[in-house]
């Protein structure tokens, strides 16, 4: 009985062991994308929810909470750029300069607009959607090309 219990106990030390080889085997491509693509999809949910916020007194401070949290991820997409697939190289850090821009732009309209009070954060409802939209449909251009499920 003793013998049965040892070699199960073999066996199932050796799969550890093979498991955690198959893991740490993972190339550096493989972890940056994992990493890019975890980052992207934080930045599409932080878009998705600038793009349903209400025109309010609360918005300055709803785009800039979701600006900060959107930086982060492209701060770590930059880390993890070195480590992409050469093909995904040029394509992302162009991709990534165009969206920071846009991202600047929209939190510069939205401070100007704010500080005319609520009614000017109205009046300029159209220009801070047209840059919701534009920095939606510039996310989803420079970060498509991942294939992240």
């Amino acid at each position: 009985m003793f013998k049965v219990f040892t070699r199960a106990a073999g066996i199932a030390a050796l799969s550890l062991v093979a498991l955690g080889l198959v893991a740490c085997g993972e190339s550096s491509e493989e972890k940056a994308t994992k990493k890019v693509c975890a980052a992207t999809s934080e930045i599409s949910a932080q878009l998705k929810k600038l793009e349903t916020v209400a025109i309010s007194s609360s918005l300055v401070t709803e785009i800039k909470t979701g600006a900060e949290t959107i930086g982060k991820s492209v701060g770590e997409i930059k880390s993890a750029a070195p480590d992409l697939p050469t093909a995904n190289k040029e394509q992302f850090e162009g991709a990534t300069k165009t969206f920071q821009a846009e991202l600047a732009s929209l939190l510069a309209t939205t401070v100007k607009a704010s500080a005319g009070g609520e009614a000017a954060l109205k009046s300029a409802e159209p220009q801070i959607k047209a840059s919701l939209s534009k920095l939606s449909n510039d996310y989803k251009t420079a970060f498509e090309g991942l294939k992240c499920s």
